[in-house]
């Protein structure tokens, strides 16, 4: 394999993030098509695409925050708390919270 210049890796990274933005539309598409199913005919409900879109913003979310920790890590001017930890913390709790909410009303009905 072939070491990329800088020009190679803008563009493997702009294809990337292209990709990214399709996979991500597609996966709303078909969430919300399940959804529609689901409500309008009455068809089972699939979560595993609501599943996979997710884990994909959570994944995409939290190594931008964990990459932004590691760039300014011996930085001396710029101080700040774990922010990723704080934030699978956060939406821990949330879902935590929202599946408790959702389970007790699953069992009242």
């Amino acid at each position: 394999m072939k070491k990329m210049d800088e020009m190679d890796r803008n563009i493997q990274l702009h294809s990337m993030e292209l990709a990214y933005k399709v996979a991500i539309l597609c996966l709303c598409a078909w969430t919300l098509f399940n959804s529609y199913q689901t409500l309008i005919n009455g068809a089972k409900y699939e979560p595993f695409s609501s599943f996979i879109l997710c884990l994909t913003v959570c994944v995409q979310s939290f190594s931008q925050i964990a990459m932004k920790q590691k760039m300014v890590a011996g930085d001396e001017e710029y101080k700040e708390p774990n922010r990723l930890v704080q934030t699978i913390i956060v939406s821990l709790v949330i879902v935590a919270v929202i599946l408790s909410i959702g389970t007790y009303f699953i069992l009242k009905v």
